[in-house]
């Protein structure tokens, strides 16, 4: 039966938008990593400002630091891998062992960065441990709505931070068309205003990106 409780439907989202979060978050910070060698740094203050978390950090060490690693930072890539891992040991009999395991080993080579001066090795870890969850869920999740569920996150988080971080947005269409294709297949409930919000930018329609982004933040009734 196509059918998931509203507690299930939201764990299986979020679960989408939180293993996007540290994919796209360790990709964007893989290449600031590299800046900083180059002794270039980070505009940490403006990046804070774009994705809205408060910037309370001293120093581009510091937030690359607590940022990254720091699991009593609420806004930090570790406190969302955690957030990941969460979701993934409720839905354990949802999404198989095997596929959690993917997001253990993911959390485990986050740690393991931590505690390496060049951390690059671990955080590439990272970002092959959750491709190699995706995959998994394509093969053991049988119900293709709830991998769809997974799936629309994940085209929501991408979203959101294509347009907070002005980021890869020359792949914002393709990715909005995979959205839609998804959200349908997963039965979740919209808003019908960000709906339409969005079928004006398919039709190449001028949509401001603050009002795009609005529109995708609010799109899925939860």
């Amino acid at each position: 039966m196509d059918y998931v409780s509203l507690t299930k439907t939201n764990r299986l989202f979020w679960l989408g938008r939180y293993s996007e979060r540290v994919l796209i978050t360790t990709q964007y910070m893989m290449y600031w990593y590299d800046k900083m060698i180059d002794e270039k740094g980070i505009d940490y203050q403006k990046y804070c400002a774009e994705v809205g978390i408060p910037c309370t950090y001293a120093s581009c060490e510091d937030f690359m630091q607590s940022y990254l690693f720091d699991k009593d930072n609420e806004y930090s890539l570790r406190s969302a891998a955690e957030e990941m891992l969460g979701n993934g040991m409720v839905l354990r009999e949802t999404i198989s062992s095997k596929t959690l395991a993917y997001l253990q080993m993911a959390v485990n080579a986050l740690d393991l960065a931590q505690i390496d001066s060049a951390p690059a090795v671990e955080l590439q870890w990272v970002i092959d441990d959750i491709m190699a969850f995706r995959g998994s869920c394509d093969d053991f999740i049988e119900q293709e709505f709830i991998r769809n569920i997974i799936k629309t996150g994940i085209s929501t988080e991408r979203l959101s931070l294509y347009l907070r971080l002005d980021y890869n947005m020359e792949n914002a269409s393709k990715e909005l068309k995979k959205l839609m294709n998804r959200l349908y297949k997963s039965k979740l409930k919209t808003r019908a205003m960000s709906l339409g919000t969005l079928e004006l930018y398919r039709a190449d329609e001028k949509v401001d990106n603050q009002d795009f982004l609005k529109a995708i933040e609010n799109l899925v009734i939860l």
